[in-house]
């Protein structure tokens, strides 16, 4: 991942939109905000890769050494990957087909054709991850692939949201929450994320008025 995707900025981004988003993403992840010991040590991972990120784009010097280095690196990767990059598109926009229609089990082979072809996207990688989790195994996986396309892209409010709907159908409401309120931080018009809450407001709704019933009943 090249530090302008990082930072959430394309590659003619101004030195106040730099400026902009690392503000943003120092705010949002700074591991003084986090007191739970892996959650701090994580964040400081992340935090560190943007500081680093945002020393060198902010640098006219260390921006240009950094942009001919990527260019080559780029060029050679693009020409390399084309046919596998085409091929990976293709299978996800077929798993995607599947995946609507609820065949979940062809939709997880096709999305795991496009990591292994592209692993680099992570686009998908957050569907594989969607799709596992769906035909209920590989729970682990399902939220490692998730994550890992948060990572690569921490702005993108669909990632969130899919991580968020892993962990519903995994039982975890409180982490679920959470991640539909984080695609919303960052995208405060994603529909999914909106139309996830409302859903899992109206289950707790549901559960307490059955509790409430059940419990004057005298059980």
């Amino acid at each position: 991942m090249n530090y302008y995707t990082l930072l959430g900025v394309n590659k003619n981004a101004t030195k106040g939109e730099i400026r902009k988003a690392y503000l943003v993403l120092a705010k949002k992840f700074h591991p003084d905000k986090f007191t739970n010991k892996d959650e701090a040590q994580e964040m400081q991972e992340k935090f560190s890769k943007i500081a680093n990120a945002y020393k060198v784009l902010l640098d006219d010097n260390k921006r240009v050494e950094y942009d001919k280095a990527l260019s080559s690196v780029s060029y050679k990767d693009e020409k390399e990957k084309a046919p596998r990059t085409a091929q990976a598109k293709m299978a996800f926009k077929n798993g995607l087909e599947y995946y609507k229609q609820g065949d979940f089990w062809r939709a997880e082979k096709y999305f795991k054709s496009a990591v292994s072809l592209s692993p680099e996207i992570p686009l998908f990688k957050s569907y594989l991850g969607l799709a596992l989790a769906r035909l209920k195994r590989r729970s682990d996986d399902a939220l490692k692939f998730c994550k890992e396309a948060i990572d690569a892209q921490l702005f993108n409010s669909n990632f969130h949201v899919n991580l968020g709907i892993v962990y519903r159908i995994l039982g975890n409401s409180e982490q679920a929450i959470k991640s539909f309120k984080e695609a919303l931080s960052w995208n405060a018009d994603d529909k999914r994320a909106l139309r996830e809450l409302q859903k899992l407001k109206g289950e707790e709704k549901s559960k307490k008025s059955f509790l409430s019933r059940f419990f004057k009943k005298g059980g």
